[in-house]
């Protein structure tokens, strides 16, 4: 049944669907006009190649097809091997995926970049419209979704949010009416690991016990399939090496994304925030995440109630170290799906809208802040459904 919006919602989800083409001709217009062409894969004005982090997935690719493609996972080997492809002292570039990233990347290996970036730029967004219009038959809201600053910073950066937010999307939806496809869906976040960190508390709160069957059974098959393909030794590497690269990338947040991050880590980091402390915060920061989604769920909310899914999604965001602000499109989704009729929840929607843009700009200046968005937001829909339930039982 296709989702429909509220009569006293529509103005603000008007308002977003007027604003999100103007934001993205905008951006699109600033990053054109800072290419630089001069390098045989043009940079954008970070001085990165365009598409940034496809560069890490078309790397993934090419090494499917070579001998001992685990060598990637050290850092001195990537990085000179990225040079040989665009040149020497480019930075900024870290492996780190699991060794299953290859199973989807591997079709792109045929490609130079350009077409490669070409063709993933146009499929993630259309795999998105595709998963959703059938169930989401609001124009506005598929407008203000697809073209939100989380969806033009994925496009920016290459990566494949879009298709992470169909499968997460979905197993939401999915996970009463068609548990073991939901479960099948969501075996593939273990291809990124930190967007499902928070199911499994859902999924046992909810006692969702065929969804958890399912993904097991998939997330397993992936890793089979992986190493029957390369072998055993890219998993190795990757829990050698490639795990301890991210742990660099957490304790220096100069070395890659920090200041893209909306994460209460990565914001205290950046702000010069010690390291023990940013990491306590953030241990407290997950324990709420838990009890708020334990609690929400264990009443087994319908899958259709899209407040109790941007609730999760919210603590999913402040209880994660390690999330980039386009990663937060799964939840700007769900609160536009949820958009509550009262003056401070939509101004936290409209906040969570714009989370991106105003983490990029916070980021920028070193200020913390951005990360209590979400947690507004999951506090607000929570106190909700206190209050609701309160009703019922009183009635």
């Amino acid at each position: 049944m296709p989702e429909t919006r509220r009569d006293d919602s529509g103005e603000t989800l008007k308002l977003l669907a007027h604003v999100a083409p103007l934001f993205a001709l905008s951006y699109a217009v600033l990053w054109f006009a800072n290419l630089d062409l001069s390098h045989a894969i043009p940079r954008d004005g970070t001085t990165l190649v365009v598409g940034r982090d496809f560069l890490n997935f078309w790397m993934a690719a090419r090494a499917s097809w070579a001998a001992d493609p685990q060598r990637f996972y050290d850092l001195a080997t990537y990085q000179a091997e990225v040079a040989r492809m665009v040149g020497p002292g480019y930075l900024g570039q870290v492996w780190s995926y699991p060794p299953s990233i290859m199973l989807v990347a591997a079709p792109f290996a045929g490609l130079p970049y350009l077409p490669a970036l070409a063709l993933w730029t146009v499929l993630g967004p259309l795999v998105l419209f595709l998963s959703v219009r059938t169930w989401i038959a609001d124009r506005q809201l598929q407008i203000a979704l697809l073209l939100s600053p989380a969806a033009v910073f994925c496009v920016i950066s290459g990566q494949f949010a879009f298709l992470a937010t169909a499968v997460i999307l979905n197993v939401l939806r999915l996970r009463q009416s068609r548990p073991w496809l939901a479960g099948a869906l969501l075996g593939l976040l273990t291809l990124k690991p930190q967007l499902g960190l928070f199911f499994p508390v859902m999924l046992i709160a909810a006692r969702d016990w065929r969804v958890i069957g399912g993904a097991i059974a998939s997330a397993a098959g992936i890793v089979v399939a992986t190493a029957m393909l390369w072998g055993v030794e890219p998993w190795l590497a990757y829990w050698t090496l490639g795990m301890p690269t991210q742990s660099r990338v957490l304790s220096d947040p100069q070395v890659l994304g920090g200041p893209f991050m909306p994460t209460v880590f990565m914001n205290l980091r950046s702000a010069g925030v010690a390291t023990s402390v940013a990491g306590w915060a953030q241990a407290a920061a997950a324990l709420v995440a838990v009890a708020m989604i334990a609690w929400r769920f264990r009443s087994r909310p319908s899958a259709a109630d899209w407040s109790a899914n941007a609730l999760f999604l919210a603590a999913g965001v402040f209880g994660t170290p390690y999330l980039m602000s386009y990663d937060t499109l799964p939840l700007t989704a769900a609160a536009l799906l949820a958009l509550p009729t009262g003056r401070t929840g939509r101004l936290l929607v409209l906040a969570t809208y714009f989370l991106t843009l105003l983490q990029l700009v916070c980021g920028g200046l070193h200020l913390p802040g951005p990360a209590l968005i979400p947690l507004a937001l999951a506090l607000y829909l929570a106190k909700q459904a206190a209050s609701s339930t309160w009703v019922d039982q009183r009635n």
